[in-house]
Order: C-alpha cells, then sequence, then structure tokens
C-alpha cells in the first residue's frame, strides 16, 4: 500500500529542520523493509539514516532498525527518493538486481548445455516416487526466432533404471526422434517444435521395431508413438506438456519488475498433473535480495486460476475456458519455484519448484529440481 507523502518540493536530500518534515505513523506489523518498498527506496538502510539525521531524541530508531507501533517516522519526498536511489546505485548498495526495461533478458545462446532434473510425488507427506533424467540443448541459429536442438535421456525411477524391455523400446525411440529443434520467441515461449528427420522417414523407422520388440504392450507403444509423430500438432502439444519445456520457456520472461524487484501478477500453466491438462495458475515473482554478486534468485509463487476439478483436468474436451470463473468445486492447488540464473548472462542455473494439490481427502505434492551441470 503506498504511503501518502506531499511532494515537498524544494527539500533536498540532506539534513533538514524536523518542522519542515513529512512524517508517517507506523502501523502494526510494518518494517523498515516494507516501508521502503512502498517508498519505491531500493535500500532500507537509506530510510534508517534518513530518520535518524532528523527525528526527535525519543524517536530514534535502534540498530537492529526495529520499529514501533504508531512511531512517528520521517520519510523522504518522492524527489528525494529518486535521488536516494541514484546514489544506492552509484555506490552499489540496492538490495535488487535491475532489468533492462523492468524485464529479466532471454537469452537463448545460454541455455547451451546438460541439465540433471529429479522429480518426486508424494501424497499426505509419504513420499511415492522418484524420477530422474537428463536434458540436452544445443543453441544452433537465430532467424526470425531461435533454434534449439533438444533432447532427453537417462530415465530413472526410484534411482534405477526402467525395467529392461521398456527402457530399451524408450532408448530406441530417442534414438530415432532426438534431436528435436525447439523454435524459440524473443521472449522466451516456446513456439513450436520441427524434427530434424523428415516425418515419413521418423515414422518407418518406428514401425521398423516391431521387429525387435514383440507383444501387444509394445505394438501399443509404437503406434501411439507413429500417431503423435504423423501429426505435427499433436508432437507440439506432447512438448508444451512437458514441465521441464513449460519452466524454462513460459511466461517467466515476460514478468515486469519494479526496482523493489517485484513483477506484476501474469498467468502461465503447468503440468504437474501430466498426462491431465496443465493447469493454469496465477503468479508473482519477486527477486530476493543479492546474496551473491554471481547469481540472480528469483522467486515464483503461485495459485491455481483454473475453474475445473480435479477429475475434469483427465477430461480433454474440458480445457480451461478463459472466461469461466471459479466456484466452490474448482481444485485448489498452489505453485512456487526458485530460479537461479547467473547474473552475467541470465542462463538458468538451477530450478527448485514444488507443487501441492487437494484432492478428495489427502494432499498431493510434487516437487522439480532442475540443475546446469558444468562444462
Amino acid at each position: 500500500m503506498k504511503k501518502d507523502i506531499p511532494d515537498g518540493k524544494g527539500l533536498a536530500y540532506g539534513t533538514n529542520p524536523i518542522e519542515k518534515q513529512n512524517f508517517y505513523v507506523v502501523k502494526s506489523g510494518e518494517t523498515l523493509e516494507s516501508i521502503s518498498q512502498d517508498l519505491m527506496l531500493e535500500n532500507p538502510r537509506y530510510l534508517y539514516e534518513y530518520h535518524n539525521q532528523r527525528c526527535s531524541f525519543l524517536d530514534i530508531i535502534p540498530e537492529n532498525g526495529r520499529l514501533r507501533f504508531l512511531q512517528k517516522l520521517c520519510i523522504p519526498t518522492s524527489e528525494e527518493v529518486a535521488r536516494m536511489n541514484f546514489l544506492i546505485r552509484q555506490q552499489g548498495e540496492g538490495l535488487y538486481k535491475h532489468f533492462l526495461n523492468g524485464r529479466i533478458p532471454f537469452n537463448a545462446n545460454a541455455f547451451s548445455g546438460d541439465y540433471k532434473v529429479i522429480q518426486t510425488e508424494s501424497d499426505d507427506g509419504v513420499q511415492k516416487s522418484e524420477y530422474a533424467y537428463s536434458l540436452h540443448f544445443k543453441y544452433i541459429k537465430k532467424e526470425k526466432d531461435h533454434h534449439l536442438h533438444f533432447s532427453m535421456s537417462g530415465f530413472k525411477k526410484d534411482g534405477e533404471e526402467l525395467e529392461e524391455k521398456i527402457n530399451s523400446l524408450a532408448s530406441a525411440f530417442v534414438k530415432i526422434i532426438y534431436p528435436i529443434t525447439l523454435i524459440i520467441d524473443h521472449s522466451g515461449g516456446l513456439l513450436t517444435a520441427e524434427t530434424d528427420k523428415e516425418i515419413s522417414e521418423i515414422i518407418g523407422e518406428i514401425e521398423a521395431l516391431k521387429k525387435y520388440y514383440q507383444g501387444k504392450y509394445a505394438s501399443l507403444h509404437i503406434d501411439q508413438l507413429k500417431d503423435k509423430m504423423a501429426n505435427s500438432k499433436s508432437m507440439d502439444a506432447s512438448l508444451k506438456k512437458l514441465l521441464p519445456i513449460q519452466l524454462l520457456f513460459s511466461c517467466f520472461y515476460q514478468a515486469h519488475y519494479n526496482i523493489q524487484g517485484v513483477a506484476s501478477p501474469y498467468i502461465s500453466r503447468f503440468s504437474w498433473m501430466a498426462p491431465a491438462s496443465p493447469i493454469k495458475m496465477e503468479l508473482l515473482n519477486n527477486t530476493l535480495p543479492e546474496k551473491d554478486p554471481q547469481f540472480i534468485e528469483v522467486v515464483q509463487t503461485g495459485k491455481s486460476a483454473d475453474y475445473r476439478t480435479v477429475e475434469e483436468l483427465y477430461e480433454e474436451e474440458r480445457n480451461n475456458d478463459e472466461h469461466t470463473r471459479q466456484n466452490l468445486k474448482s481444485l485448489i492447488a498452489s505453485h512456487t519455484a526458485v530460479y537461479t540464473l547467473n547474473a552475467e548472462n541470465f542462463s538458468v542455473q538451477k530450478i527448485k519448484a514444488a507443487f501441492q494439490i487437494q484432492i478428495a481427502d489427502y494432499e498431493k505434492s510434487m516437487t522439480f529440481d532442475l540443475e546446469k551441470l558444468a562444462g
């Protein structure tokens, strides 16, 4: 909530007589940090010093920075805040990273590399399964949009290789299909995907797998994959339902941050419940105060903005209607993610994400940990 600050034109950032100061009465629970954020002041220590230079002896803020309820606080004018922020940036004392045009730059070239991923699922706090796999990206070129080669490998469940026949068949699929070229726009969103081989060639190679993998189960999977590859829209949809793709190439880069590192709310979708359709989430991003100048940390928090029930997520014909509002039967879910970015090139180094959803009388939770490997 913005403070009611008079214009105070003509005041300079210096020691002014106390009778000429603007004052604010501290409310319950407020801190130097929260008031500085409302004032758009980039370092609360400057508010601490500003007040103590101008206040009466009885109103001096102690070294721990704790404010008293109903304390009379000397606050700077908007012009003084602007001058203080200029000085804060000159001195390198800002607590938050500033982005050009208020957005985190999308650096497609910096995605090249290998990533390890671990996902878990738990019911009522008891872990039921853990999945691990690797992602591989290689920047190819820039035309109108960015082109990246993408592949996945090394699938494990609960620390073990998948059952031999399934793992062998999956490996064969991977060798035929990957790499896939992802087409990414300049704001970091996945537009579409292209195969490096002709679709007819891929389908022929997949069909040939029936010679080596016998049985109804293997034949069913082979036919399903052929159908997906024959339909470019189906292949695009499958890729866009991958949780790592959604976390890496989404609306994350379109969020606009103020000088306090807080972004305006925005909408995105995540496939935490795959193979169910993605859940619509209302998100808010917030950059954390700088701990290490080499890295930027961004916390993303969200809650469900989806009107459907959990059961309806699995009904293909019940895609979320943008014009339908939530109701008492709508699913209850929350999402958090901490992005760790390289401060120099804005490449994603880590993502630690979590999801909770209420299903009947128990809670289902999931986690997603991604880390870029060195080299």
